[in-house]
């Protein structure tokens, strides 16, 4: 009600992060069922009517390689439903040439051609238990799994909703050892020592620091202004439909402010 009054659309986000095998393989039984796809289609439809919700967001995560194709055939099955309800169909996927269970598992193509968006999560090049600390979204990796939806996935680049993180990972390194910690960008000051040196990734169009401290190294490719607003940069370059943000609360005082000015120039 709140949104609806302020003039914001509202697409609900169904959502199925399987975060262990138990989970993965109750999804898979559930998605390989017609009949439960079927009580899951109906349900949400229920919801959109029963809500007034503009459109819907499936957000399907840690899926069996071999639940490619009964995911794409859900998607299939939703959109006619929704569509003949006037509410609008948005899909998650993550970048092309991951992990089976994270990245292999999604028919990029066929999702895009039949959903109204595809929401593509450009975050999570690693995240807080990878063995490598890195960037989690280098504005060089970014866009080069842009280029890989538009070009190799035959995905229409308006089409594609570019997600992007409001965070980022501070590395703690003792030895051989990397611990990350996500770290949200209204966050982000409070770890930068006020002596530490900045420096600028032209690559990763990022700001960088490292520091030692009680004998552990820290590092952090910083999410802020400057690598957002580059990274937006990317959505006029492709031609993409706009820009979708992991996640609300992360963010400082001035983000939305620069997306929405980016979106409108």
């Amino acid at each position: 009600e709140w949104a609806k009054s302020n003039d914001y659309e509202v697409w609900a986000m169904v959502q199925g992060i399987n975060d262990s095998q138990e989970k993965r393989e109750e999804f898979s039984k559930w998605i390989n069922d017609y009949k439960k796809r079927e009580q899951m289609i109906n349900q949400i439809v229920s919801y959109v009517k029963t809500y007034n919700l503009d459109g819907v967001n499936i957000d399907f995560e840690n899926i069996n390689k071999s639940d490619k194709d009964a995911v794409s055939r859900f998607i299939i099955e939703l959109k006619p439903a929704l569509q003949n309800i006037g509410a609008i169909l948005s899909v998650d996927v993550t970048v092309p040439d991951g992990a089976p269970n994270w990245s292999l598992c999604f028919d990029r193509n066929i999702i895009g051609d039949v959903s109204d968006y595809l929401v593509v999560m450009t975050y999570d090049k690693v995240t807080k238990n990878s063995k490598k600390a890195d960037s989690t979204a280098p504005y060089y990796w970014v866009e080069d799994n842009i280029k890989k939806i538009i070009d190799r996935e035959q995905v229409e680049s308006n089409k594609i909703i570019l997600g992007i993180p409001l965070y980022t990972i501070l590395w703690k390194t003792e030895g051989e050892e990397n611990k990350g910690t996500v770290i949200s960008i209204k966050n982000i000051e409070k770890y930068i020592p006020s002596d530490v040196e900045i420096q600028w990734l032209e690559d990763s169009k990022q700001q960088y620091i490292e520091y030692t401290k009680n004998g552990a190294t820290y590092k952090m490719w910083i999410e802020n202004d400057d690598s957002i607003s580059q990274k937006l940069d990317l959505v006029k370059k492709y031609k993409l439909s706009g820009v979708a943000c992991w996640q609300k609360g992360y963010e400082d005082d001035k983000i939305f402010s620069i997306i929405k000015q980016k979106l409108l120039e």
